[in-house]
Parts: structure tokens; sequence; C-alpha cells
């Protein structure tokens, strides 16, 4: 049903929200940040004051790929086993499920500034599976790991509006963004042997890193409330990494987005984006952890593990994404999406995801 007076006017300040589209990094594989990030972004809209989102994201793992073809578990342990002498092992992983909660508080100062601070908390599992070469062959032996959870790396970025052809019912937006990610997730979780665990399984990367952001939004036809029919909403966000204490680097990151949204009714659109990711490879100074009982490279076990390798990172990939957006009142918004891979290109061999889902909830205040 179509708002009038004030209320339709905050109804077009939330349909703006919308417009600023989606950017789509846990560190070191497809997840991420950016993801997080975005949903605050969304969030600033086009009226002074406050908004809150609130976002859930699910990713599930198991696809292991050499380049952009697939191999299986086992295939990536004989191959790697094959020249190596008896009594050699080696581990993949089999299934990894990330998640992630995260709060995302806009802050709209006036009508072209605004700041986003976003606070991620995340849990990750992990099941791997080890091959051991024996005389007689090898032997595999099935693996889980202890869950890691926590506070994940906090950021905090400026948005400024460089260009809006109006206040209300915007169809033509262009805004940018910087911004700094601080290590305020733990980046020293360790498995019982006291060996630190996976880069990709830690709550944080523990460096402190950079985030340039560009979007818009451009509005086309006339729906029957005065408004855009459809929304068109490209975003890049490019972080830039630095290394951390342990020496590790992950490596910088660059998502490409572009948001079509179809306007059934005043409160209720569809929209499918296409969602890009392209990751550097990781890199490590050689730095020694010093609270390992093997004295190993910080984060690396190249002889002995497939993801505790920097040649095996570094990846390009492109998402298909379905999704909706409702509009309950005046300040509630509800949306979700499902990612789909349809092109994804490994640095090494890595496991990539198989499907992603995002559910969230913004609040005007």
């Amino acid at each position: 049903m179509p708002y009038s007076g004030s209320a339709l006017k905050k109804h077009r300040l939330l349909l703006a929200i919308a417009m600023l589209g989606l950017a789509g990094p846990a560190e070191a594989s497809e997840c991420g940040l950016s993801c997080c990030i975005a949903a605050g972004v969304e969030g600033v809209g086009s009226a002074t004051g406050l908004t809150v989102t609130t976002q859930f994201d699910l990713m599930n793992m198991k696809t292991i790929r050499q380049g952009t073809g697939k191999i299986s578990p086992t295939q990536a342990i004989n191959n790697n086993l094959a020249t190596r002498p008896a009594m050699s092992s080696y581990s993949v992983p089999t299934k990894m499920v990330m998640q992630k909660f995260g709060v995302n508080v806009a802050y709209r100062m006036d009508e072209n500034n605004a700041f986003v601070l976003t606070v991620p908390y995340v849990i990750n599992d992990m099941e791997m599976m080890m091959g051991m070469k024996t005389m007689a062959g090898i032997t595999y032996r099935p693996m889980t790991m202890a869950t890691i959870q926590g506070l994940g790396d906090m950021s905090l970025v400026y948005m400024r509006d460089v260009y809006k052809d109006a206040d209300i019912r915007t169809r033509q937006r262009f805004s940018l963004g910087i911004g700094v990610k601080a290590p305020t997730g733990k980046h020293t979780f360790r498995n019982s042997s006291g060996d630190l665990v996976h880069m990709m399984m830690q709550a944080g990367t523990g460096s402190w890193d950079g985030l340039l952001i560009a979007n818009g939004t451009l509005g086309f036809g006339d729906h029957a409330d005065g408004g855009a029919q459809w929304l068109l909403s490209p975003s890049l966000t490019y972080q830039t990494n630095t290394r951390n204490n342990l020496g590790y680097k992950v490596g910088d990151r660059l998502n490409y987005d572009l948001s079509a949204r179809y306007r059934i009714t005043s409160a209720f659109n569809v929209k499918v984006d296409m969602n890009g990711v392209w990751a550097a490879k990781d890199s490590s100074d050689g730095t020694i952890d010093g609270a390992s009982p093997t004295r190993k490279v910080a984060y690396q076990s190249p002889t002995s593990s497939m993801i505790d390798n920097v040649a095996n990172t570094g990846i390009n990939s492109l998402f298909i994404s379905p999704g909706f957006q409702w509009v309950l009142t005046p300040e509630i918004i509800i949306s979700g999406e499902y990612r789909q891979p349809v092109y994804q290109k490994t640095g090494g061999i890595q496991q990539v995801t198989d499907n992603w889902y995002f559910m969230r909830a913004s609040f005007r205040f």
C-alpha cells in the first residue's frame, strides 16, 4: 500500500538505502569483511540520523579447485604424496562453514556526509582429511577442527555523496568512501598441539587495513507511486592490507558488484546481483611463530597442509545473486539473497564457495 505525507518521505529515504547496492571478504577466501560493510553502507540513506543494520551470512564450502578445474580431496592428497617418501602426510579441507553476524551503525551527519561502523562476529567450522603414505599405500583419516568463534575485525568508513539529483526519490547518485579496518579480531587461535590454526579460520587478520569504496545509483522508468521502477546500483570496494605482527599479509582484495532491482510494489522489490571477487595472493615474510612447539613459520606448513601454504591463495570469482527487499514500515526493511558461483579460478589449490546466504534487517531511528 502506498504511503502518504511524512510517511511517504521516510519511505523514499529508505528506498534510497537499497539504491546504494551491495559489495560482496573471512579473509584469505571468497568471504570477508566487505559484505558486512556493504550492509552498513546500504543503511546510510539520504536523511540525517541513525540507521542500524543487522546481517547474518552463511557460506558453505566443499568444492576443491585447481585453477578452474575441480579435484577431490583424495586426489589432492594423492597428487601431493605421489613423489614423497613413506610416512609423509598431507591434509586437505573437506568441508568448511563460515557464519558471520554483523551489526552496522550508519550515521548521516548532514545531506552529504556519513559514517559507517561495522562490528562482525564470526563462527568458523572445518572438517579435514589427512592422508598418510605407508609402504602399503595411502591411508585416509577424517578430522574435525574445534570451532573458532569471536569478535571479528571492526571497520569505520566515511562516505560522501559527490553527486545526487535529489534528496528525495533519488534517481542518480554517486558516492565515495574511505575507511580503516582495525585488528580487533583474534588472529592467534591455536590447536591442541599449540600451533596456529589456519589463517582462513582465524577470527581476524591481525593487521590494520585500508578501504576505498565507490558506488552509485541509476533509476529508470516510472512506478505508480512516482518513484523509479528499475534501480541499477554499481559498487566497488578495494581493501589494501598490511602485514601483521607474525609476518603474514592477506592479499589485497577488490569486490565489484552490480545490483538490478525491480520494484513490484512500493514496499516490495526483487533483485538480481552480479558479485565479483578478485583477491591477490597472501604472503609471509618467514617470521617464526615463537609460541609454536615446532617453531614453524607462522600460519605456514606447506608440506603437510594444503591451506597452510601461501601458494594456494589468490582467487577470481563471480557470483549471481537473486534476492528480495521488503519495506515492512517506513522505519524497517528486511532483505535477503542467495549467492551461487558461476566462475571460480584459484591460485594453486583451494577450497571454494559452493553457496552463500544473506539475511538483513535495517532499522531507522
